[in-house]
């Protein structure tokens, strides 16, 4: 009586709980990016809020704290925590038993044919599904593999969030820069416009020279306008993933960029991504839960066992009995050999996944890796030789213009070019700090985290 009581209680006693789970991904999330993730966290609304009451209309943002912002404000990825409670939900599920089946027949005489023939039955069966006992545990093995890649997937989501923010803000930065370069570029064309207007009165220029001074001012003033929308974007990009709407006050990023990219040796990274790479262990991952699925698939052969009591009484007679009840699918017409193979046509293709997934990941490794030194080298050339030799001939062209051996035009056309290998430059430096973010993500780890380090300049 006291069990039958306890039983409609037994349904509350279990919660699904995924406190050690996200516990488990904020450790694999901290050893990728030395940063934190948090589970339901309205640090959102407080930005904003900051950004609200601060005094000046821009707030001050680095790097780390934009990539930290975003991993705990980008409403998408909250979104993709509550998939690991579906994933633990489900595994919570698979281990749960078949609730016991009570089973009870009445019997009572609608004819009566004369005496002794009148009687009233019961029947009354009590039963639990026994085959749980090798299924059950089967079952919970095949859910813990998928909570598992969950976790990786998510974890997979946390790096490119990271990998994203990073790009969104060295975009911000160099579209600053851009912007500034070219400006500056503009301010030295109208410059050689005003030369050119004042050499004409001298008939040292001619018409053609004044129309293509003109034309190239009202290029690169429609260049400021088109560069100053790049900013809005990028900017507008950078709170998209941080979790601020666009209106949300204005925030401003550092307008310097670390210029000594640092990147590990290669072997380093490549050994690192075939053992870490959170898609790799997804593929291995896969494999463990179809092998697990095909132990399911061959235990569930015999799909139902049933064991358990059964009553019958007759009140017209004196007879009362118990006894065992036992219930068996036989696995005559459906031996669950489809789903079976089933599951091993999926082994077979998790492993061929898991071959193909390598070699992708390879090939990004190459491909960035390769590519960022090509950068490297450009940078170089352009560091160490370009800028300083034009800052040269410009330093050269002015010098000997106030001396009337060179005219101006000729220096501020120096000038212009000194601004133009500028912008190259930068762009140099934003294709490599882009291809320096593709290559951590292809890793699966900030390369701030390796020990060794090898400069980029």
């Amino acid at each position: 009586m006291l069990i039958a009581s306890l039983l409609p209680l037994l349904a509350g006693c279990t919660k699904v709980r995924i406190k050690s789970d996200f516990a488990k991904l904020q450790h694999k999330a901290h050893l990728a990016t030395n940063l934190s993730i948090a589970l339901d966290i309205a640090s959102c609304t407080n930005l904003e809020n900051l950004l609200n009451t601060q005094d000046t209309s821009d707030y001050i943002i680095s790097k780390t704290e934009a990539i930290r912002l975003a991993l705990l404000n980008n409403p998408g990825l909250q979104a993709d925590f509550q998939n690991l409670g579906i994933a633990k939900a489900d595994l919570v599920q698979a281990g749960l038993y078949t609730n016991p089946d009570i089973k009870s027949v009445f019997c009572f005489a609608t004819d009566d044919r004369g005496p002794g023939t009148t009687q009233t039955n019961i029947e009354a069966m009590a039963t639990m599904r026994l085959s749980d006992l090798w299924q059950i545990p089967l079952s919970k093995h095949v859910a813990e593999d998928v909570l598992e890649i969950v976790s990786l997937r998510i974890l997979s989501t946390i790096l490119t969030i990271v990998e994203e923010t990073k790009i969104a803000y060295d975009t911000c930065v160099i579209a600053n820069l851009r912007t500034q370069n070219t400006e500056h570029l503009l301010q030295t064309a109208r410059k050689l416009q005003d030369e050119i207007y004042y050499r004409q009165g001298y008939g040292y220029t001619s018409d053609w020279d004044k129309d293509m001074s003109d034309a190239r001012v009202g290029v690169l003033e429609a260049e400021v306008k088109k560069q100053e929308a790049y900013v809005v974007q990028a900017y507008l990009t950078l709170k998209q993933l941080i979790g601020l709407t666009p209106s949300t006050p204005s925030i401003k990023v550092v307008d310097q960029f670390d210029i000594a990219l640092t990147i590990p040796e290669f072997e380093v990274i490549e050994a690192y991504a075939v053992e870490h790479r959170p898609e790799l262990q997804i593929a291995h991952m896969k494999i463990k839960q179809y092998q697990d699925q095909i132990r399911l698939e061959k235990a569930k052969i015999v799909k139902a066992v049933d064991a358990g009591i059964a009553y019958k009484r007759d009140f017209e007679k004196p007879f009362a009995g118990w006894g065992p009840y036992f219930n068996i699918s036989l696995p005559i017409f459906d031996d669950n050999y489809a789903q079976i193979a089933r599951a091993e046509f999926l082994l077979k293709q998790a492993e061929q996944k898991l071959i193909e997934e390598k070699i992708n990941i390879l090939a990004e490794l190459h491909t960035s890796y390769y590519l960022l030194q090509a950068l490297r080298q450009e940078i170089a050339q352009y560091t160490t030789m370009v800028l300083p030799s034009q800052q040269k001939a410009v330093d050269y062209a002015y010098r000997y213009a106030e001396s009337m051996q060179l005219n101006m035009v000729t220096a501020i056309e120096s000038e212009m070019k000194f601004y133009e290998n500028t912008a190259q430059l930068l762009e140099n430096y934003y294709h490599a700090f882009k291809e320096l973010a593709h290559l951590e993500r292809s890793v699966g780890k900030d390369f701030n985290l390796f020990p060794v380090n090898e400069s980029l300049t």
